[in-house]
């Protein structure tokens, strides 16, 4: 297994505070709703109860079955986006054995769209991009409570979720056609399968409302029992799509090994649940990264947009094996050793994972590796001395 340290110049990062949170459907208590991610282990699933929080105070969202809503979001920490669900339970104080229910899935690109990173580090900015979705016409009026969850496309292996008061209004509803709804996905947090890292989601089980922003060969569907590279939910979209969901016919296992769950829970931190570095990169992603306990330095000069993120300096050091010793270039297939192993070829770079080489994978704009194959990965800017602190995040 291989566990990664990263160095990063200082300026490079989006501060840790600058994470996500619903800003519609009205949250629970909005003013001491943070925007961290559930805690690793599960302690604050459902809806971050727990340290003083509890379903109480906010207002109460009032929708007609049948109506159109928004899903709107306070934050610029979009971690390359990602998939969301919409969810319903009718317990108006819910607990870890509440069955919520799916009404809408959005697959890739959200909480924001075409973004490899960030979209800065303000964390009371309003998001620009918002998702609509319809409450069932045929499913009970009542009291109730919504919840918006996420998974994360780049950074550590997290699951978002906030909530909110709901009443329905309206008549005609079955709790039969409620039950049938899928069940809200939870992954990454007490000891769930982890999701693929640097993937665009797609649900196993998304619903008939679904929005499709994914991205041709970039795909992996996301079930109970984790995560596969591809598409093999099958075509069950009827919302949106913005482009071809393509498909790769490999599938790989969603890292989920107890000491990648310890990493993670040792990261997260009610206040701000570890650190993201914006990438700029597209495509750059390996099965080995979801394995990693990263690293990084805090920002003093946070990006603004995606397209202008800056390039980290990297050091990737693997826990166990060797360095082949060969200082080769040029692309690499088909069998490799010892695991974790990296191939530099200058603006590029592959690495040994499952037994096999991965694609190529680029650098962001402006950097460069050297040393060829080796135990560590060593990215820097372009004529610039790597600098920086690290520390385990």
């Amino acid at each position: 297994m291989v566990y990664a340290k990263i160095a990063v110049t200082a300026g490079l990062v989006a501060a840790v505070n600058a994470h996500m949170k619903m800003a519609t459907p009205a949250p629970f208590d909005p003013s001491a709703l943070t925007n961290a991610p559930l805690d690793a282990s599960g302690s604050d699933f459902p809806c971050k109860f727990g340290s003083g929080y509890s379903a109480t105070g906010g207002t109460t969202n009032t929708y007609a079955l049948g109506s159109q809503q928004t899903l709107s979001f306070i934050g610029q920490a979009t971690h390359g986006g990602g998939s969301c669900q919409v969810s319903i339970t009718y317990d108006t104080t819910p607990t870890s054995s509440s069955v919520f229910k799916v009404i809408h899935s959005i697959e890739g690109g959200c909480p924001a769209k075409n973004t490899s990173g960030n979209l800065g580090d303000d964390a009371s900015a309003e998001d620009p991009y918002t998702y609509p979705y319809t409450i069932p016409s045929d499913i009970p009026a009542g009291k109730a409570t919504i919840a918006w969850t996420w998974f994360n496309k780049v950074g550590n292996r997290e699951m978002y979720m906030n909530c909110g008061a709901l009443e329905l209004t309206g008549t005609g509803g079955d709790q039969a056609n409620f039950d049938k709804l899928p069940d809200m996905l939870v992954l990454n947090i007490g000891g769930k399968p982890d999701t693929i890292e640097s993937y665009d989601y797609k649900f196993q089980d998304a619903g008939s409302s679904v929005e499709d922003n994914t991205s041709a060969g970039e795909v992996a569907t996301c079930g109970t029992s984790g995560c596969t590279v591809g598409d093999t939910a099958g075509s069950s979209s009827s919302g949106s799509s913005s482009s071809d969901s393509g498909s790769a016919s490999t599938a790989v296992s969603s890292a989920s090994s107890a000491a990648t769950s310890a990493a993670a829970a040792s990261s997260t931190t009610a206040a701000a649940g570890g650190v993201f570095i914006t990438q700029t990169g597209s495509g750059s992603s390996s099965a080995a990264t979801s394995a990693a306990a990263v690293s990084s330095t805090a920002a003093s000069s946070p990006t603004t947009t995606a397209a202008d993120t800056p390039a980290a300096t990297t050091t990737a050091a693997a826990s166990s094996g060797s360095s082949s010793g060969s200082t080769t270039s040029a692309a690499q297939t088909g069998a490799c050793s010892p695991e974790g192993t990296f191939n530099c070829m200058g603006s590029s770079y592959q690495q040994c994972a499952s037994g096999q080489w991965s694609v190529t994978m680029a650098l962001a704009a402006g950097t460069s590796c050297s040393g060829g194959q080796s135990t560590s990965l060593n990215i820097a800017a372009a004529g610039k001395k790597r600098s920086g602190r690290s520390f385990r995040a």
